[in-house]
């Protein structure tokens, strides 16, 4: 965490410092597709627990972040950017009990709604293409808990709250093309206040009857492939000016 503040910071840095460009007095709508890759960073890859012989082992699996998106040019600094977002994370759990030689494996997911609010800020790197780095804030919403199971064990998947507050930072950069619209690339971490659900896992076999609790943190990281429509400008207002009133003079 400390280390995505710091570059989010540097980033902000270098592009008040430099040639800074944004879609002053444009609204531009866009769709998304972005992938959940899961890696062993800010507690997002794979979890473990033992007890009395019996592995019970959580691993994340490629997910899916997709919706659309719309982005509002303020100055030639600053745009802000919101939307909505459908969520679907998919996991394998294996429990394996050594003493039985027994290996068995499910899979479920869970899926969510974001309404990510965020600002950003541009460099122009090129004639076409630009630089952008973005931070907010994301109300996350979780529609039901999840119950899963078979013949050996039983997994209760409850949720913290139905509503949470995550923290979303990225960094990209956009192809734009002068009539059809901008192609985007990049990269996003986001991340809850708090632990999203609570996983509780009952084994029964074979005369063994074991827990295993893990706390889903919610974080994620995704590759971003984005697509914005084609917007003019819109056109400034002009401030009508009030007619001068004359005072009649006095007969």
């Amino acid at each position: 965490m400390k280390l995505l503040l710091r570059v989010h910071i540097i980033l902000w840095l270098v592009c008040f410092s430099s040639n800074i460009y944004s879609q002053e007095r444009v609204t531009t709508f866009g769709i998304q597709v972005k992938p959940i890759i899961p890696i062993g960073f800010m507690n997002t890859g794979e979890q473990q627990f033992s007890e009395n012989n019996i592995d019970f082992i959580l691993t994340p699996r490629v997910g899916m972040n997709f919706g659309m998106a719309i982005r509002k040019g303020f100055t030639k600094s600053l745009s802000l950017e919101t939307g909505i977002n459908f969520l679907q994370r998919n996991y394998d759990l294996t429990i394996t009990d050594m003493d039985s030689s027994f290996t068995g494996t499910s899979s479920f997911k869970l899926v969510n709604y974001e309404l990510p609010v965020l600002g950003l800020v541009y460099v122009r790197l090129g004639k076409m293409i630009y630089m952008n780095v973005a931070g907010g804030m994301s109300f996350d919403i979780y529609p039901s808990e999840l119950r899963t199971g078979g013949e050996y064990f039983d997994n209760l998947l409850l949720r913290s709250e139905w509503l949470n507050v995550s923290l979303p930072a990225n960094v990209g950069w956009e192809y734009r093309t002068r009539k059809s619209g901008f192609i985007y690339f990049g990269a996003s971490l986001h991340r809850p206040f708090t632990n999203i659900f609570r996983e509780l896992i009952l084994y029964e076999q074979y005369g063994k009857k074991e827990n295993a609790t893990f706390n889903l943190s919610g974080n994620y990281i995704t590759i971003d492939l984005r697509y914005f429509f084609h917007e003019d400008k819109e056109k400034k207002k002009k401030k009508l000016k009030k007619p001068v009133k004359v005072k009649k003079a006095k007969k």
